[in-house]
C-alpha cells in the first residue's frame, strides 16, 4: 500500500519537520493495518477570554448566537453522531451555535470541571473553580471560513463565559494540525502540555509532560490534569 508520494512526502516534511512527518507516517501504517489502531499527537493550549472583542459591534451582524444545552435538531447539521452529540450533553458540554437565517454556520462546544476525550480512553481534568472552561469540536462550515464568522463567533464565547466569571479555555489540538494550532496562537492561546497515545487495537499507551506521565492499559481512562502555565493544576 502506497500511503505517500514523494512529492508529497517533501511538502509534509518542510509544514511539518522530521518529527511530526515520522507521527504521521505511523500512524498511517497503523491505520492501514488495522483501523482500530493509530498514533495520536495532541497539544494542549490556554487561551485567555479577551476583555474587548476583536470586531466592532456593528460588525457580522448577520450572524446571531444561541447556546444549546439539550439536543437541538440545529445540531444535525453538523454531521455528528446522535450517540457523540448525546454523550457531550450527558457529560454537562454546551454548544455555542453561530446562526444565519436560522442555520447552524459555526459552533463552540465547551464544558467545566473536565472532559472525557472521545478519540482515546483519556479525561482532561480543569483546575477547581469558575474561571476554567475546556473547549472543543470548534466548528465553521465552508461557505464561512474566509468570512468574519470565526472572529465574531469567538467573541460571543468570550462575552458569554466572561460575564459567568471564566477567565481561560483550554482545549486539546492535533499537533499534525498546523492550521488549527496557527488561529488558537492567533487568538492568544499559548501551549500547556502535550501527550502522545499509542492505540493498537484495544490496548493504549499514553506518554505525556504531565503527571503521571506515562499510562498504559487496555481498558482503564487516564486523568491528565491542565492548567495555563504558572498557575496550579488540579488535582
Amino acid at each position: 500500500m502506497r500511503l505517500f508520494t514523494l512529492n508529497r512526502l517533501r511538502a509534509t516534511y518542510d509544514e511539518l519537520g522530521f518529527a511530526k512527518t515520522l507521527v504521521l507516517i505511523i500512524d498511517r501504517l497503523l491505520r492501514a493495518l488495522d483501523p482500530a489502531s493509530g498514533l495520536y499527537l495532541y497539544q494542549f493550549v490556554a487561551q485567555p477570554l479577551t476583555a474587548q472583542p476583536r470586531l466592532a459591534l456593528n460588525r457580522a451582524k448577520a450572524f446571531s448566537f444561541r447556546s444549546i444545552s439539550t439536543p437541538d435538531p440545529l445540531l444535525l447539521a453538523l454531521g455528528r453522531p446522535a450517540a457523540v452529540i448525546a454523550q457531550r450533553f450527558a457529560q454537562g458540554a454546551q454548544c455555542l451555535a453561530a446562526l444565519k437565517d436560522e442555520q447552524l454556520v459555526g459552533c463552540i462546544w465547551f464544558v467545566r470541571g473536565h472532559y472525557a476525550e472521545d478519540e482515546v480512553r483519556v479525561d482532561y481534568w480543569l483546575p477547581a473553580g469558575d474561571a476554567y472552561v475546556w473547549d472543543f469540536d470548534v466548528f465553521v462550515v465552508d461557505s464561512h471560513r474566509l468570512s468574519l464568522l470565526f472572529p465574531k463567533l469567538w467573541d460571543a464565547f468570550d462575552a458569554l463565559l466572561k460575564a459567568e466569571g471564566v477567565v481561560y479555555t483550554l482545549s486539546r489540538i492535533n499537533s499534525l494540525n498546523q492550521r488549527s494550532l496557527a488561529s488558537h496562537r492567533s487568538l492568544g492561546a499559548a501551549d500547556c502540555g502535550w501527550a502522545m497515545f499509542l492505540r493498537l487495537l484495544s490496548f493504549e499507551l499514553m506518554v505525556s509532560n504531565l503527571a503521571p506521565y506515562v499510562g498504559a492499559g487496555r481498558l482503564k481512562r487516564q486523568a491528565l490534569h491542565l492548567a495555563p502555565l504558572g498557575q496550579a493544576r488540579g488535582k
